[in-house]
């Protein structure tokens, strides 16, 4: 190879690169009882870009959680963990985010990482406490994707519940990559699985056909986008001059019931506009008569 094919290899295998590139998983229909042949695993590098990017999530988070709980300085840092708040469901999603985190900075100061078939594996004892964290580059790469999208969410209009849907998601995501986890609650809290909801793209739509009534808000999807695994909607509505962002997966053959409506209110102000970020998603060119199609 080339140096050009090797930097534009190591490139498209980056973080930065893989960003919205298609996300390989592993998939077990049942037990094994045979491997694939691969190449010799010394040939490859370590994932150390996943991993820097790891510690620098790891690091932001840190500044995040202090720059609203003071307290929290001159605590250790499973103290800190064990304070971190819990009223919301995203809360308790991020504070099993900083666990694995806290993991990764530990062991990358304190302890060993290494890649064995093609898994990382972070290992360290820390205040006579045997940490561990085996998990694969995607899984490395969902963590930091995850706890990113959470610190973030106080900046969209998005409500708590739509939050919450996209995070714990991102979570089960991420167990699936975790081959072992231990640290002093030796397991990672398990969440009990809500509605399957697309974290990988959405579409956005503020055009629909709504009816609303006493009891449910219905809106038309179609038969082309019904499928709401194909088609993950999400429907900007504005009722009463409060906009609510309704995802596809909240509906029930096209109905929702009207006390769940709530739930889904944009975090706006009533009459308030979105961010100006939003206008691009929404662009529809102007049509002009007489002008060809293009």
């Amino acid at each position: 190879m080339t140096l050009i094919d090797t930097l534009t290899t190591e490139y498209a295998e980056s973080p930065e690169a893989r960003r919205h590139q298609p996300e390989y998983r592993q998939l077990e229909l049942y037990s094994k009882k045979r491997r694939l042949k691969f190449e010799d695993a010394s040939a490859r590098p370590m994932e150390r870009p996943a991993l820097l990017s790891a510690l620098q999530v790891g690091s932001l988070l840190d500044a995040w959680l202090d720059a609203r709980d003071p307290s929290r300085e001159g605590k250790t840092s499973w103290e800190r963990y064990l304070g971190l708040p819990r009223a919301k469901g995203a809360e308790k999603v991020l504070a099993e985010l900083a666990r694995v985190l806290r993991v990764v900075r530990l062991a990358a100061v304190h302890g060993r990482v290494e890649a064995i078939d093609g898994i990382l594996q972070l290992d360290c004892t820390f205040n006579r406490c045997a940490l561990a964290l085996h998990i694969t580059p995607v899984g490395l790469e969902l963590l930091g994707a995850a706890t990113l999208y959470a610190l973030d969410a106080d900046r969209q209009p998005y409500s708590d519940a739509y939050v919450e849907a996209i995070v714990a998601q991102y979570f089960a995501d991420l167990v699936a990559e975790i081959k072992r986890f231990s640290d002093e609650d030796r397991v990672l809290y398990q969440f009990r699985p809500g509605r399957p909801f697309n974290r990988h793209f959405r579409f956005d739509c503020d055009n629909p056909k709504v009816h609303l009534d006493e009891r449910s808000l219905t809106i038309e999807i179609g038969a082309f986008h019904s499928d709401s695994a194909r088609y993950p909607i999400d429907f900007f509505l504005t009722i009463d001059d409060a906009l609510y962002i309704v995802p596809v997966e909240a509906l029930s053959d096209g109905r929702l019931a009207r006390e769940e409506l709530p739930r889904w209110r944009a975090r706006l102000a009533p009459g308030a506009p979105l961010p100006a970020r939003f206008r691009g998603r929404f662009y529809r060119e102007a049509v002009v008569v007489g002008l060809p199609m293009t």
